[in-house]
């Protein structure tokens, strides 16, 4: 009895063992075949975003505004490279229920030909994406700005008010704030995150059309519509981009150049090939520190262009 009692209890061991392997193997290979199904959802909706903004860039419009939604926290990665044109390259990861935070993030969708101003790690349920124009002095290209958080403009200029209300921007109050939103002052406030330093002195709507923004301690050089930019994104980010768009700008100048060849065969004459190409070489390797030196020639070149019979651009 006592044999077959030990045989007994071994056994029991035994088949609780091998019972605790397979049911481990078992829920190993569920969450493997899991995380592969999440990886690839995660990729394809990475590359969801990028086709979703298309209809977001302004176009011939003043900006657009639209909404992403996801029926789960969702965190969207957004890295920069600056290398010539450069791209934003954009990866999504899901919360996770169990272990770390977060799910390893899908395969990264590479943006060459759009410029996203958002924070490197932005995660919410919810994102708000919205775009302006940016002309430096010609168009340049659509800037595209996401977020997840709610903004408050505390005195912000008529002009920059009328703006958000007519693009009818959710996530940006100018009045009836809470106290959840990110607090944007403009010149000065109390309880700021973020402020914006207007510098403008001449040829301006409002003195904000160019200057700083300052956000937890860091500072960025603006023009235009980057003001958005650099409220909206990391610095890492926004000065990537601020990189590839005036690499962009440059290699434009260089198509307008030799359309001015063209344009003085054809007896129209222009006289701004020498400021083109002046203004290619300041702006191929200019980065955010130059941006409010280099408004200044654009302003030059942008009234020499309208004065002409036959513009450029």
């Amino acid at each position: 009895m006592r044999s077959n009692r030990g045989q007994f209890n071994f056994a029991w061991i035994f088949a609780i063992i091998v019972g605790g392997a397979i049911l481990f193997l078992a829920i190993y290979g569920a969450l493997q075949v899991g995380d592969t199904q999440r990886f690839k959802s995660d990729t394809e909706v990475a590359k969801s975003i990028a086709i979703l903004t298309d209809p977001l860039q302004a176009g011939f419009s003043e900006g657009s505004f639209g909404k992403i939604g996801f029926q789960q926290e969702t965190r969207i990665n957004n890295f920069c490279f600056d290398d010539d044109f450069g791209k934003n390259e954009i990866s999504v990861a899901t919360r996770s229920d169990v272990g770390e935070e977060w799910n390893l993030a899908g395969g990264a969708t590479s943006i060459h030909n759009k410029y996203l101003f958002s924070p490197e790690r932005g995660s919410g349920e919810e994102f708000y994406v919205f775009s302006k124009p940016f002309e430096f002095p010609y168009k340049i290209a659509d800037l595209i700005f996401m977020t997840s958080e709610s903004y408050c403009f505390i005195n912000a200029p008529e002009e920059i008010s009328d703006e958000i209300t007519g693009l009818n921007i959710e996530n940006i109050e100018v009045e009836n704030c809470t106290d959840l939103d990110v607090n944007v002052c403009f010149g000065s406030g109390s309880d700021c995150d973020v402020t914006v330093y207007g510098a403008c002195m001449s040829g301006c709507d409002t003195v904000y059309d160019e200057g700083t923004v300052e956000k937890y301690g860091v500072q960025m050089k603006y023009v235009g519509n980057l003001m958005y930019g650099a409220i909206f994104s990391d610095k890492l980010v926004y000065d990537c981009n601020v990189r590839r768009l005036m690499y962009r700008a440059a290699k434009i100048s260089e198509g307008f150049s030799k359309k001015t060849d063209i344009m003085d065969a054809r007896g129209c004459n222009t006289n701004l090939k020498a400021d083109l190409i002046f203004w290619g070489g300041s702006t191929i390797n200019a980065s955010s520190d130059n941006l409010i030196g280099l408004r200044q020639m654009a302003d030059v070149m942008n009234k020499k262009n309208e004065r002409e019979l036959c513009g450029v651009w």
